[in-house]
């Protein structure tokens, strides 16, 4: 029940990245936001600490070497909305969101691959595949 915002937010984040190519920094506040307060419901305020600085420590190293291989490579490699994406989810959940970034970018290779497509939006592969992992989580 907490956590019905985050989704509504999450999802909405896939469908404009579907279309756009892109994910509103509000949007993407509104993600960490919500995420954040859930956790802090459900789980209390140590939990959502330890999930909020879990997804720091996530972000700046994938912002770290995201730069790092923009300036080496002198092209861009994922793009900073996945990783504000990435932010809200490791605030949900850090080690779901790892997992789930990981089979992510998987996936998009593959996808690259049989579509012939030098690039795709990530945030269409990176929250269905975040929900299954939250879903069979919860029932296990």
């Amino acid at each position: 029940m907490f956590y019905i915002p985050f989704w509504i937010c999450i999802f909405a984040g896939a469908a404009i990245d579907a279309r756009q190519r892109r994910f509103p920094n509000e949007l993407a506040g509104a993600c960490a936001v919500t995420a954040l307060v859930g956790v802090w419901l459900d789980k209390g305020v140590n939990t959502a600490l330890d999930h909020a600085g879990l997804a720091v420590i996530v972000y700046l190293a994938l912002v770290l070497t995201e730069s790092l291989w923009r300036r080496f490579r002198q092209t861009s490699g994922i793009g900073m909305g996945d990783v504000k994406a990435l932010f809200a989810l490791c605030t949900f959940d850090p080690m779901g969101g790892i997992v789930a970034f990981t089979a992510a970018l998987l996936t998009l290779a593959v996808a690259c691959l049989i579509a012939k497509s030098r690039s795709l939006p990530l945030l269409p592969f990176l929250v269905p595949i975040f929900a299954i992992i939250e879903v069979v989580g919860c029932t296990l």
